[in-house]
């Protein structure tokens, strides 16, 4: 099994996707509303905040994959066995 070298950057990846994704969501769900109720000022800042979540999330995938290349991997840990050796 083969799985991505871990990099400092890597914790930050998964959240930050998240988030984009709720965003997303979000900006559908609120699109879906009656026109009405829908401010053009609230679309665009769910617009503006979608591109500063997507910008920050392109700038660290940028910089894990640059990690990788340069070999600033962290090392692999073994899960702790909690059965103790006789």
């Amino acid at each position: 099994m083969q799985t991505e070298p871990q990099t400092r950057h890597s914790p930050a990846l998964p959240e930050l996707r998240f988030s984009l994704n709720l965003l997303y969501v979000g900006r559908l769900l609120l699109g879906m509303k009656s026109p009405s109720l829908t401010t053009d000022a609230g679309l665009d800042a769910f617009d503006e905040r979608i591109e500063d979540v997507t910008d920050e999330l392109v700038s660290t995938e940028l910089l894990h994959e640059a990690a990788v290349l340069a070999g600033d991997i962290l090392p692999m840990t073994m899960p702790d066995n909690d059965v103790q050796s006789a």
